[in-house]
């Protein structure tokens, strides 16, 4: 029999698959991927920056642009996203909302570790009850979800080289009620693999081969 544990995992994969549409994972996917190359070539040909800086500037520049990649994916795909729910610290972070979920990412040292401070992640649940102007975002995007979520983004390993600072993991991770610790944490290209097959790939080929066709044709003629 499942644990409770096993079975509240199983309730937010099923959640998440209903939530978010399997091209916007697969488009986040991708751009965090390529956002991971080209800020670090962006660094290491910046000559302004000391040597002994740039791994610093790198996780400051990421921050910033895979928030961007992330606002640019879920509005390509529908998704309500907004930068303005949070600005925590003075920074505003992109946040999605899908389905159950409310959405936003961080830089994580090691996967499986809390991004550092998570009191913004606190704040979702509340955000819900705050007043809001007429001309602020879709109130949809405010309203309380069940599930708060994260996708957590880790470099192959800390040195400032290319082959370190590829993406090594991101991960959906969805924390528990203490945010001490994750209720789920899998990779995005998992969740991805839960969607049923395309459509297209799962019909039979009913075109007709070039060589039968030839060969009606040539019944015809004759």
């Amino acid at each position: 029999m499942a644990t409770d544990e096993e079975q509240m995992r199983q309730h937010i994969l099923a959640q998440a698959t209903r939530s978010f549409p399997k091209a916007f994972l697969m488009e986040a996917l991708d751009r965090i991927r390529r956002a991971y190359l080209e800020e670090f070539s962006a660094v290491a040909h910046n000559v302004t920056t000391l040597a002994e800086q740039r791994i610093f500037k790198l996780n400051q520049d990421r921050c910033f642009r895979i928030d961007w990649e992330l606002h640019e994916a879920a509005a390509a795909h529908g998704l309500n996203v907004t930068a303005k729910e949070l600005p925590y610290n003075k920074w505003h972070h992109t946040y999605v909302t899908a389905g159950a979920f409310g959405l936003t990412q961080s830089y994580v040292p090691r996967a499986g570790d809390l991004p550092q401070p998570a009191k913004f992640r606190d704040a979702l649940a509340e955000a819900a009850n705050c007043p809001r102007l007429p001309l602020d975002d879709s109130a949809e995007i405010y309203s309380a979800k069940e599930f708060y979520a994260l996708f957590a983004h880790t470099p192959v390993g800390r040195r400032f080289s290319e082959d370190e600072q590829k993406l090594g993991t991101l991960m959906f991770c969805v924390p528990d009620r203490t945010m001490k610790s994750w209720a789920l944490s899998v990779g995005v290209p998992e969740i991805i693999a839960l969607y049923p097959a395309d459509e297209k790939a799962k019909k039979e080929d009913r075109t007709v081969p070039t060589w039968r066709r030839d060969k009606d044709a040539g019944s015809k003629k004759a």
